[in-house]
């Protein structure tokens, strides 16, 4: 298995045009300086999400008129969410949805794994600053790295379009 390792904010030229190739976007997306207490901390308030969506309004209002997306919220995972691991088994083998699949990372990291039909599986590791879209249709995985804590964005299209329909390769 391929594993790329996309770095904030400076990607290498190759693993954006293999992700490119490989019908994944990628883009990256820094995080504002007032929002870094943020990052660190166990959890966020409604307050505090709210202000995280506020300073990517801008950006997210564009992909929401470029790409159809109606809905934005923020997912906190980390080793004191009740369930977790009951949850990320429901991600972690391959599967795939009826609606794309979008993740800005405001903090933490995990890796999305890609299983293209007749080509050779690949991972991306993602953190802090990466945004990626798995296209409706594409068999994935995901889960989180060994620090087990992630607190990113999700934009849905419909979010009954993000059952996961599992497939065995």
């Amino acid at each position: 298995m391929v594993a790329i390792q996309v770095p904030t904010g400076a990607a290498p030229v190759a693993a954006v045009e293999f992700l490119k190739r490989n019908g994944i976007p990628y883009d990256s997306w820094p995080v504002p300086e007032r929002l870094e207490p943020l990052q660190d901390k166990t959890g966020l308030t409604d307050d505090e999400k709210a202000e995280v969506l506020a300073a990517y309004r801008s950006r997210l209002e564009a992909e929401n008129k470029e790409r159809g997306y109606v809905m934005a919220d923020i997912v906190v995972l980390e080793p004191a969410t009740p369930g977790l691991e009951e949850m990320l088994a429901k991600f972690d083998r391959c599967h795939y949805h009826d609606d794309d699949e979008v993740r800005y990372i405001f903090s933490g990291e995990g890796v999305f794994g890609f299983e293209p039909e007749g080509r050779e599986p690949f991972s991306v590791k993602v953190s802090a600053g990466d945004y990626i879209i798995v296209p409706k249709g594409t068999d994935h995985w995901f889960t989180l790295t060994d620090t087990r804590q992630v607190k990113a964005i999700r934009l849905f299209k419909d979010i009954k379009g993000w059952e996961p329909h599992y497939r065995e390769v």
